[in-house]
Order: structure tokens, then C-alpha cells, then sequence
């Protein structure tokens, strides 16, 4: 019997659980983003940039972006992040991870700093964290965006078009105000002569955002 020979291939830039991760990734088996810590998300990020696996790293930094911080992770994910800065999106996106966490939850930080020895290294990072959470911009909430027309901004009182056509929106009638009650869009139909009224009796229509009903 002749005894397979098995050639163990040598992983010197990365640990054996993240190349572990990669392979099942490889074969289409999805691996555990949400429950690695942020220098195990490091290490698969750093082999989905190496072998140009672009929706590895778009799943890791979806993985960062929205997991939730806490007070215990803060400098292991600001440590991580300084480790990182060769790899640039993944280091701003744990970076302003940190920052963020920092800007809403000053008195956590406080603790971590009367925590912490001066000059250790942990306390080094959590001072050079502090200016960058200065520099970081407060994150924004998204928009509000029209039920009716599913824009923003509203596309009240315009023209339907190609390009701004959404099915089951409220429209009004453009050459007879006055008509009462409002109707709907079905839906485009892709012909050269139909102009979006076509379905709705060969007539012009404007759409009616709904947040502007008084």
C-alpha cells in the first residue's frame, strides 16, 4: 500500500485560524466574521487584500463598521487599527469605530484612562486615540427619504420620468388639477412611444410626495 504523501505548506504571514477562515472562504464556506475579535478580523482582511478577494473585504468591513462597541474593546480595537495602517480602509473603519465610541461615551473613556498606568503601552494608544476623536466628525443620520416617491430629496410636483419612475406612487393629474383623487403608477412599460402617462390613460402625471400632504 503506497501511503499518500502529504507536503505541510509553511503560513509565515499569517496565524493558522485565519488561514483556516480564508480556505473555507475559498470554498464557499462562510466564515464566522461576527464572532472573531478585531485582530483575527485583521489577519482575514490583510489575506483577502493579498489574494484580491474583494468580497472578503467588503464582508469584513461591513463586520466592522457595524459591530457594536463596548467599553473593554476599545483600545484592543485602536491597537488593532495602529497595527493596520498599512491596510488603509481597514484601519480607518476600526479607527472611526473607536472615535465614534469615544465622542458618545466620554465618561467610559474616563474610566479606561484612570485605569490605566501612564506610560504603558495601552495608555500610549488610548492618547493618541484622543486627538483623532477630535478630528472625527460625528456621524450624521441618514435622510429622511419619501414613502411615496422613495426620494430624497421629495420629487413633489415633478415630472415622471425614465429615470425617477417608481410603481404603486401616488401621482396626480398635470393638465387638470382639478380632478379629484389621486392615482397610481403600475408600471413602465418599455416601449418607444410610451411616455410613463401611457398606462395611465395617455395622460401626463406629476408625482405627489406623500410628506407634503397637509
Amino acid at each position: 500500500e503506497i501511503k499518500e504523501q502529504k507536503n505541510p505548506i509553511p503560513v509565515e504571514d499569517s496565524s493558522s485560524d485565519a488561514f483556516k477562515f480564508f480556505l473555507d472562504n475559498l470554498y464557499n464556506k462562510k466564515p464566522p466574521l461576527k464572532d472573531m475579535d478585531f485582530q483575527l478580523l485583521g489577519k482575514m482582511y490583510y489575506l483577502a487584500d493579498k489574494y484580491l478577494l474583494e468580497s472578503l473585504q467588503e464582508s469584513v468591513i461591513q463586520e466592522v463598521t457595524t459591530r457594536k462597541m463596548v467599553t473593554g474593546k476599545v483600545l484592543e480595537a485602536a491597537q488593532v487599527a495602529e497595527l493596520n495602517v498599512h491596510l488603509e480602509e481597514f484601519s480607518n473603519a476600526v479607527f472611526h469605530k473607536c472615535t465614534s465610541f469615544v465622542k458618545d461615551n466620554l465618561e467610559s473613556v474616563l474610566q479606561i484612562f484612570d485605569s490605566e498606568e501612564v506610560g504603558e503601552e495601552s495608555s500610549c494608544t488610548l492618547h493618541r486615540l484622543m486627538p483623532r476623536t477630535n478630528r472625527t466628525e460625528t456621524e450624521q443620520p441618514p435622510p429622511p427619504i419619501c414613502d411615496n416617491c422613495k426620494r430624497d430629496p421629495c420629487l413633489h410636483e415633478e415630472m415622471i420620468t425614465e429615470n425617477n419612475f417608481v410603481a404603486e406612487a401616488f401621482i396626480c393629474h398635470i393638465l387638470n388639477p382639478s380632478m379629484t383623487g389621486f392615482r397610481k403608477t403600475i408600471r413602465k412599460i418599455s416601449t418607444p412611444q410610451s411616455l410613463l402617462g401611457r398606462m395611465l390613460d395617455r395622460t401626463l402625471y406629476r408625482t405627489l410626495g406623500l410628506l407634503n400632504i397637509k
